[in-house]
């Protein structure tokens, strides 16, 4: 088996797309991001896991291997993930949720990432929905600000799917691209999926309140500022001009000539 490659430009530099590897992005403008990096017959599942969780609703970046195999190749590790439409896309999201598939014989979701706000409620929908959830699979630092998941504002989330969990949410083989025919598809992939955009909305909502109450506590505490500093910046600074009226003073003002001394204008 051929050993992954390092970073995408050198996936770029060995393989061709359209008969590697193809990607599947869709740009809503919204401001949650769902990404699959290791989609089609690399991970197996985790391609369909996204864009149902994605819908018509969050925008959606998805790279599939389509091999007729050694699709691990593909693999470029997330840790060292890093593309031009993938980046634009998380600096102008709130938050992300990259889908990963990693081995594993016990069904597992591994959950983590910086949003921590996302974790927890993601979290509580899976164990209610009936889902086994633990920390990140690997060693490697899930919350590290420099993981592509975590580039968006409010930083994402990484989930994992064990090899395990992902066989119970198809019943065709992870092989030959059977499992990408939705007819196929049971009920544990259809809990995953609601469970986590059910995870999605609870914590837009959240952020939603939290902006509220952020404003609320400035506005309080800008009507705790004694009158007079109140009414000094309201005639002083809140009409742009030197006596506050948007109008000059009549003063001449002086500027520095670089050697000490200032110049009238």
């Amino acid at each position: 088996m051929a050993e992954p490659y390092r970073d995408f430009p050198e996936l770029v530099l060995h393989c061709v797309q359209g008969r590697d590897y193809r990607f599947n992005i869709h740009d809503l403008g919204d401001d949650v991001t769902i990404t699959a990096i290791h989609g089609g017959a690399i991970e197996p599942m985790t391609s369909e896991v996204a864009m149902i969780i994605a819908g018509e609703d969050h925008n959606l970046y998805d790279l599939r291997g389509m091999r007729a195999g050694d699709n691990s190749a593909l693999r470029v590790p997330a840790q060292r993930f890093d593309e031009m439409r993938l980046r634009t896309l998380l600096k102008r999201s709130r938050t992300a949720l990259s889908v990963l598939g990693v081995p594993g014989e016990e069904p597992v979701v591994h959950l983590g990432g910086k949003n921590r706000r996302l974790r927890a409620v993601l979290e509580e929908q899976l164990v209610e929905a009936g889902f086994a959830v633990r920390g990140p699979h690997g060693p490697g630092a899930a919350h590290h600000p420099r993981r592509f998941v975590n580039w968006p504002s409010a930083g994402g989330v990484q989930m994992e799917l064990s090899l395990a969990l992902r066989r119970t949410m198809t019943r065709a083989p992870l092989e030959g691209f059977q499992w990408e025919d939705p007819a196929g598809w049971t009920d544990r992939f259809n809990a995953l999926v609601r469970a986590t955009r059910g995870a999605l909305r609870d914590e837009a909502a959240l952020a939603r309140d939290d902006l509220g109450e952020a404003l609320e506590r400035f506005e309080a505490a800008t009507r705790a500022f004694p009158a007079e500093l109140r009414s000094s910046y309201h005639h002083h600074g809140a009409h742009g001009g030197e006596n506050g009226d948007g109008r000059d003073d009549g003063h001449h003002h002086v500027r520095s000539n670089g050697h000490g001394t200032g110049d009238e204008h």
